[in-house]
């Protein structure tokens, strides 16, 4: 087995799910979190409707003042519902691009030609270890690989919430703690103090972590850039030979 070989099935195996990722979640799952504040307005707009179409008694004590105070309070509470669902659905798709990544790394390593054992399971330490053993490539001297070890960190807080990675994390990427819609809402305010000194509780309801679209993009393009430097470092090996006994 050659690092030609290799190369070939980085580049046309093992990054094809990493690729279908980037290219559709952005294309079909995060637009249909678009204009929550137009879609709020018209949830509003219906539950008016509802209301006001809706047989008038006898006594006559529809109050129309009241049925708009109820299409807010249906708009506000759909909007808000919406924000917390997108900001969950960001952070997992945060943690399982990070958890797609360990296990195309780990798929090279099952290939038939190799004959040694694939790592037991494939955590990125144990997979790691095991690219510097068989294959001689250590992954921590990437350039990527700074950003893999921040989605690691980010998919542990997403998962576990407070923790070491969460505390980490906090240190190298504070604006990940940060609401943004708050900052935006109260720029003369400053929250950064309160936000990193708040214990990350739940990530999972949408809460504490807030992955933007931005962010995720990065670390799907940084993803990408990874495998593309493993993939580089066997085309420059492409005649040497890692087959095992």
């Amino acid at each position: 087995m050659t690092g030609g070989y290799l190369n070939s099935q980085v580049r046309h195996r093992v990054i094809r799910p990493i690729e279908a990722f980037r290219e559709y979640i952005f294309r079909d799952v995060v637009p249909q979190f678009a204009n929550l504040n137009d879609r709020a307005t018209q949830v509003g707009n219906e539950h008016y409707g509802m209301l006001v179409s809706q047989p008038v008694g006898d006594d006559c004590d529809s109050d129309v003042s009241g049925f708009a105070e109820d299409a807010q309070d249906q708009a506000i509470g759909w909007y808000e519902m919406m924000r917390s669902l997108r900001q969950t659905m960001l952070n997992l798709l945060a943690a399982g691009l990070f958890h797609l990544t360990e296990q195309q790394l780990a798929a090279l390593c099952h290939d038939g030609g190799f004959g040694v054992l694939h790592p037991p399971n494939p955590r990125l330490d144990d997979v790691a270890k095991w690219y510097g053993i068989h294959l001689r490539l250590d992954l921590k001297s990437l350039p990527a690989w700074s950003l893999i070890n921040e989605l690691r960190m980010l998919a542990n807080t997403v998962k576990h919430a407070e923790g070491s990675s969460s505390r980490h994390l906090k240190a190298k990427r504070p604006e990940l703690f940060c609401d943004p819609s708050l900052m935006r809402a109260f720029p003369d305010i400053e929250f950064r103090d309160y936000f990193l000194n708040k214990t990350v509780a739940a990530p999972l309801a949408g809460d504490d972590v807030f992955v933007t679209e931005d962010l995720l993009k990065q670390y799907a393009e940084g993803v990408g850039s990874f495998f593309g430097e493993i993939a580089d470092h066997f085309a420059a090996h492409a005649d040497e030979n890692y087959y095992y006994k």
